[in-house]
């Protein structure tokens, strides 16, 4: 367990004095150029509590995206040069978030300069000097060496002439800042008492440790999870405000999502710009300086470019009717597009979709549009980027793919748009949920006909006025495609940034039951599973037509409609709408759409049908694509535009299929290896864990998912004398993502081959009759609900359904049998009928 966190035994150490009633200096506030928040005061607080009693000299201020670190840093700057400290390194993790930062701490001019033009302590100007190495220093100077991590450890590791070196830090004393730094806990990460590393983290340490005077602050929204890294900082954590506080406390844009049905571009640029230009005018009629802007993010740079080129082909050639047309498909739960319309035609009247396209062809223009990836243009566009605040920058629209997700601040970006339609993963939607973050922060306004007192103004307003129109300026709109499972996974990866107004995650430890370790320590357990090893080169193979049909039976097609829908993202839980989905052969959809899309898609039906034999394309048609059966939404309607779109679906699905270099994953023989879990360490919400009493339990501690898993237990407990009949030494433990129970469908003839899973519940057992201690059954159990249990997880229930009864040899020169039950969908015995049943013959 974790000892107290320094900030919590700051509090103790003040006691009835309080930490509030600590003042921050006359000269750090006077010399920075803006005023600090309520929670920036706080963290500095907390620092000149530490200085005062702990004296704690490598600090953690793990703040949340947006919070103004760099304002926190300023303070620090100015605070150590009055301590004594002259000499600053500050060292970020990209070139790319340098250059900014630069700006931030050394451009007078920049709109986001952090000083006061003339800085005074002590009724000396101070001036801020950027050096290349520590010969530069000047004294009544701030000397700022502006560095990234990897340049750092390269320095030191290749010292050169005229550089900074290690020789050069000996009685220097010194202040190392890193922004940006939980990427300076690689060795951390990665520790291992057998290999000793001197990467990144060794090297700032080393600098760091050079002078026991010296002080390192680090800055970071996201401190990695892992045990090491915790145990690290548990020491240094100066100041914690979570962007859960951030947001819940105002500080930050409500965030909507738009969903659109329709998967054409020209949908999403339609809605970001009427948005967009919403905006701009409502802040025009209260006197509010805003100039929106809009985001949108492909996948790959030459997506990128080429959406860019879409883009502005489609500003070129937009007309009245796009406007109309568009309107028309707006879901009434589409507020600010609702609201737009009612305020367009308000102020427009007949001629409001006229009025809109010609402000639309001069506000987003390609001269106001900027492209982030290409690396020539860097420098240029940091500085674009760094000040699209300003009145003189004329940016309206930014295309990027990767490179604002971290380091970029940016107050005025109102719309982000998903270009893309590649498969959900983590890595794509946590990339999503960080950009997220940085556009969710607020845009300060004021007019002329309201007041605000300054610190207000930096909050949202109108969280209790909904009908007033100005909240529009306090929320930013996600724009996407209407996917289900992306949709799903972003609020995974939303909740793990703290864009969740729900419990926070925390660490559970899940500790062994004590009957269950006198089982382990008395009995000899192998646990079994397949892996998926490797992927094997298929470039020469030759597709069957069953195996074709074979991979291409059960697409799920989208739902194909224009329509639109808006609402504010709570990121709570989702329920996947695979219960909407129904299984169906193609043959509804004329023949003429499909041909109309082969030749839309250029598909070429000689390279379609080799090895296929197909007589014509209507044989092909009507004997294969028709055939098959697909799963489609229950809501989707067939008519000539959704009919099309289908079939164009149907055949890009089959074209890839068909014309891709298969490279696909092997999966392994089952095979056993010797049980060895213990105790391990879990992050769950704070509502999604308790104490169980069940004594063949394999954990105290139960994390469940749903209240089915809490009833799976209570038949088991039901059921526990029957089981006691028939098995002697028994436990069943919950499988909170262990590898070790992870298992792949090695069906090779089912498009599921390869996909794996991990099981809800694994049963261990030894049987009465078995005379020796080896536990010779492993029972694999999945809880489902009612609405999952259909078409899209059938696979994992026939899947299990092939390993009953599997026997793999051990090491021991025992067998081990493996078993399975069909899923438990309800406790009502009428409902899970074949659960019980299927568990009552398990007994026999």
């Amino acid at each position: 367990m974790f000892n107290k966190k320094l900030h919590e035994l700051l509090q103790e150490e003040f006691g009835k004095r309080g930490i509030e009633q600590i003042e921050i200096p006359f000269y750090v506030k006077e010399n920075l150029s803006k005023e600090l928040r309520i929670y920036q005061e706080k963290a500095l607080k907390y620092y000149y509590a530490n200085f005062d009693s702990i004296k704690q000299r490598h600090l953690m201020f793990n703040m949340a995206t947006g919070s103004g670190k760099t304002l926190i840093m300023a303070a620090l700057m100015l605070d150590c040069y009055k301590k004594g400290y002259k000499d600053f390194i500050f060292f970020v993790n990209s070139t790319s978030i340098l250059e900014k930062t630069k700006a931030n701490f050394a451009n007078k001019y920049s709109s986001k300069y952090l000083f006061k033009e003339n800085i005074n302590i002590d009724s000396k100007n101070i001036e801020i000097n950027i050096i290349n190495n520590l010969f530069e220093s000047k004294d009544e100077c701030i000397n700022i060496y502006f560095t990234t991590i990897q340049a750092l450890f390269s320095l030191f590791k290749n010292e050169r002439e005229n550089s900074l070196s290690f020789e050069d830090l000996k009685d220097k004393k010194l202040v190392f800042l890193a922004d940006e730094a939980h990427h300076l806990n690689s060795d951390t990460k990665n520790k291992n008492e057998n290999e000793i590393k001197e990467g990144w983290e060794a090297i700032v340490k080393r600098a760091y440790e050079s002078n026991n005077e010296n002080l390192l602050f680090e800055f970071s929204a996201t401190i990695p999870q892992e045990f090491n890294v915790l145990e690290k900082y548990q020491d240094k954590i100066i100041y914690e405000y979570t962007l859960k506080e951030f947001c819940k406390d105002g500080y930050s844009k409500r965030i909507f999502l738009v969903k659109y049905d329709n998967n054409e571009l020209e949908y999403r640029f339609l809605g970001a710009v009427l948005c967009s230009l919403y905006r701009e005018l409502l802040a025009q009629k209260y006197n509010i300086v805003l100039k929106p802007v809009i985001l949108f993010k492909s996948e790959s740079i030459k997506e990128s470019m080429q959406n860019q080129e879409k883009f502005i082909d489609f500003i070129d050639n937009l007309e009245s009717l796009h406007i109309e047309d568009f309107y028309k498909n707006i879901n009434k739960e589409s507020d600010l597009l609702n609201k737009s319309l009612e305020f367009f035609k308000k102020e427009y009247q007949n001629t409001y979709a006229k009025t809109i396209v010609n402000f639309l062809k001069n506000n987003f223009k390609p001269l106001f549009i900027l492209n982030t990836n290409d690396d020539k243009e860097l420098e240029k566009n940091q500085i674009l980027l760094n000040s699209l605040e300003d009145k003189n920058n004329q940016i309206r629209v930014i295309f990027c793919v990767d490179k604002l997700n971290e380091g970029w601040d940016v107050l005025n970006l109102f719309d982000i748009v998903r270009l893309g339609n590649k498969k959900s993963s983590k890595a794509i939607t946590t990339k999503e949920a960080q950009l997220i973050g940085r556009g969710a922060r607020y845009y300060p306004f004021k007019s002329d006909l309201f007041y605000f007192d300054d610190e207000f103004k930096f909050r949202r307003k109108f969280d209790n006025d909904l009908d007033n129109e100005l909240n529009a300026l306090e929320r930013l709109s996600y724009h996407t495609r209407n996917d289900v499972e992306f949709i799903k996974n972003l609020n995974e990866s939303m909740n793990k940034e703290g864009l969740l107004f729900e419990e926070e995650k925390k660490r559970v430890d899940l500790i062994v039951n004590e009957k269950i370790k006198e089982i382990i320590k008395n009995s000899k357990i192998y646990c079994a599973n397949n892996k998926r090893i490797k992927k094997r080169d298929l470039k020469n193979f030759s597709i069957t037509r069953i195996e074709m049909e074979q991979k291409i039976k059960g697409l799920q097609i989208p739902y194909f409609s224009n329509s639109i829908k808006e609402s504010e993202e709570k990121f709570e839980e989702i329920k996947e709408e695979y219960d909407l989905q129904k299984l169906s052969k193609l043959d509804n959809i004329d023949n003429k759409y499909f041909l109309k899309a082969m030749n839309i898609l250029g598909v070429d039906f000689k390279n379609i049908n080799e090895n296929f034999n197909f007589e014509s394309k209507k044989d092909f048609i009507e004997n294969c694509l028709k055939d098959i059966y697909v799963c489609f939404s229950k809501k989707q309607k067939f008519n000539q535009e959704n009919n099309l779109e289908i079939a164009k679906y149907v055949l890009e699905n089959f074209k890839s299929l068909k014309q891709r270099i298969k490279q696909e994953y092997e999966v392994s023989e089952f095979q056993t290896h010797k049980f060895n879990i213990g105790n391990k360490v879990v992050f769950k919400n704070n509502d999604k864990f308790e104490e169980m009493n069940f004594e063949w339990l394999y954990h105290k501690t139960f994390c469940f998912d749903s209240n089915l898993e809490k009833e799976f237990l209570n038949f088991i407990e039901n059921k526990k004398d029957e089981i006691n009949k028939v098995f002697s030494k028994w436990f069943v433990i919950r499988n909170e993502g262990f590898e070790e129970f992870k298992i792949y469908d090695n069906r090779k003839d089912k498009v599921t081959y390869a996909m794996g899973f991990e099981p809800d519940f694994i049963f261990f057992g030894k049987k009465n009759k078995d005379d020796d201690n080896f536990l010779s059954i492993q029972c694999f159990i999945e809880i489902k609900g009612e609405y999952l249990a259909g078409a899209k997880d059938t696979w994992k229930e026939e899947f299990l359904e092939t390993l009953k009864g599997k026997i793999i040899s051990t090491e021991y020169n025992k067998d081990l049998t493996l078993q399975s039950l069909p899923f438990f969908i309800n406790k009502d015995i009428k409902i899970n009928d074949k659960f019980v049943s299927s568990f009552d013959e398990f007994l026999i």
